[in-house]
């Protein structure tokens, strides 16, 4: 027997490595887990938030029909301002993507001028 017995640290190492393996694999399920949880529940509230949403704007179209004394005024006021709205969120969000591309072609070449000084 030797000064250091090679068997044992080999089989210590290779438990040190199995272990560091099994707590990775562990922290990744766990936030696997704590993404799908969170996502389950944007779901079910923005699915709560729209059923609402939608109710509200049946019963705003159903009351303007009322104090319209129509059958279908309403409706169509409730969808073109809802229309509107849809737009406006619309033209907002291409806006923001064609400002996230031009930050995205500053970066780089500010990068490279860096590099080049």
């Amino acid at each position: 027997m030797g000064f250091f017995d090679n068997n044992r640290l080999i089989d210590l190492l290779s438990n040190y490595l199995k272990t560091q393996f099994e707590l990775v694999k562990l922290d990744i399920q766990e936030r696997i887990e704590e993404l799908l949880t969170r996502i389950f529940t944007f779901l079910l509230t923005a699915f709560a938030v729209l059923i609402t949403l939608f109710f509200a704007l049946m019963g705003l179209a159903n009351f303007l029909n009322e104090w319209l004394k129509s059958a279908y005024w309403g409706y169509l006021i409730v969808a073109g301002f809802s229309t509107i709205v849809s737009l406006i969120l619309l033209s907002n969000l291409k806006k923001q993507g064609k400002k996230e591309e031009e930050i995205e072609e500053i970066i780089p070449q500010e990068t490279e001028e860096e590099i080049e000084s």
